[in-house]
């Protein structure tokens, strides 16, 4: 356990803004954070003492000409943040030495630099902001990603800076491609017909899809996108071409079987077994039932009508069941024999609807799969 709670310290440790800005340090800085060490070890250590006030005017000395001309081969935003971090050095020892009272006594020209780090903030805040104003003029989905990463900048500067949180939504909404997914169309095969109450295939893969996380693409129903006004950048359409459930047949065939048994043995030295053959008739029906499916899906650019998927999808589902009774003796009966036979009462015809569900899921992973590994909506 307490070697457990020493690695938790050190992630700590790891994790924390000291340490980040640790990359930062000066020469100078090094020096101060040793001084510092040192007297909390020993408040009494005069060496740490007599130097730490030079060593810290020297170190804070070396921060406080600098300016975001100091930065200007950075972009706009950027070099301030640059200014926060080389600031929050500085008051990273301030307040070092303030919590340590015997370095507070000795330090009298403490800089606190909290106000310079909060103004370097909000000018960082502000170009990320007016670099994604300036994107949100342009009216394409690329200049919106922009914006949307401009404005992340801004309010991770400055949480909630003006009104950012808006026009974060507002360019994630200019960003995202729309894509509709119509429902599915099953030509001359009457929904009713196969006793569904409603058609679960559309809100399905809009589900599945939106919950894949693709990249700035969110799908919506028809009736979704037309109580929202928008407007779709991509069709998605399914198409049954083929859904046939077939009727189930009857096959009746017999299997004949023998075996022997022994029955005694000869009195003769040594005995010589007495063997028996023994008959049994096996009355089978077989039932069974073939079904097939085929979804076409397209994929389609609604401007330039451009297809990004256009491809059919099989789906096929086998039912079969045998059962079966015997005339003869049983003890010639094989277990595939007595399997079929305690089979009698377990026949569970699927009805239409079932056999219709199970073909139609079928041929939806396959298409599932197909979009999720090879459909790239932002071309």
């Amino acid at each position: 356990m307490k070697r457990y709670l020493i690695l938790l310290l050190l992630f700590v440790l790891g994790c924390s803004p000291s340490n980040h800005l640790k990359k930062y340090y000066t020469t100078e800085d090094k020096t101060v954070v040793e001084l510092l060490e040192k007297l909390k070890k020993n408040g009494s250590d005069k060496e740490a003492l007599e130097l730490l006030p030079q060593a810290y005017t020297t170190a804070a000395y070396k921060r406080r000409s600098l300016t975001t001309a100091n930065y200007n081969y950075l972009p706009p935003g950027d070099r301030y943040l640059e200014l926060v971090k080389e600031y929050g050095v500085v008051q990273q020892m301030f307040q070092q030495i303030i919590a340590l009272p015997v370095a507070r006594n000795i330090v009298h020209n403490l800089w606190d630099a909290s106000l310079l780090i909060q103004e370097a903030k909000n000018s960082a805040a502000n170009e990320y902001y007016n670099q994604a104003m300036e994107y949100m003029t342009y009216d394409n989905r690329e200049s919106a990603r922009n914006a949307y990463s401009y404005f992340n900048k801004a309010n991770n500067a400055v949480p909630g800076f003006r009104d950012v949180r808006s026009l974060m939504q507002e360019a994630q909404e200019r960003a995202t491609i729309k894509v509709i997914v119509r429902a599915a169309n099953y030509y001359n095969h009457n929904w009713n017909y196969w006793g569904f109450q409603n058609d679960w295939l559309q809100q399905q893969i809009i589900n599945d899809l939106n919950n894949q996380s693709f990249s700035d693409v969110r799908f919506y129903s028809e009736w979704d996108a037309n109580a929202k006004r928008i407007h779709a950048d991509r069709i998605v359409e399914l198409n049954f071409t083929e859904l046939f459930v077939g009727q189930v047949y009857t096959n009746r065939y017999n299997i004949n079987r023998s075996k022997q048994i022994q029955t005694g043995s000869t009195k003769s030295i040594p005995p010589q077994p007495i063997y028996k053959t023994i008959y049994a008739t096996v009355n089978v029906t077989a039932r069974y039932m073939q079904s097939r499916a085929t979804l076409e899906c397209r994929i389609y650019d609604q401007v330039s009508g451009r297809n990004l998927l256009f491809d059919r999808f099989p789906g096929n589902d086998e039912w079969r069941v045998e059962t079966a009774t015997y005339t003869g003796n049983k003890d010639a009966l094989t277990q595939d024999d007595w399997n079929k036979i305690n089979n009698s009462n377990n026949i569970n015809i699927p009805n239409r609807s079932e056999v219709a569900n199970r073909l139609i899921r079928n041929c939806y992973s396959l298409l599932l799969n197909r979009i999720k590994t090879g459909v790239q909506f932002g071309l």
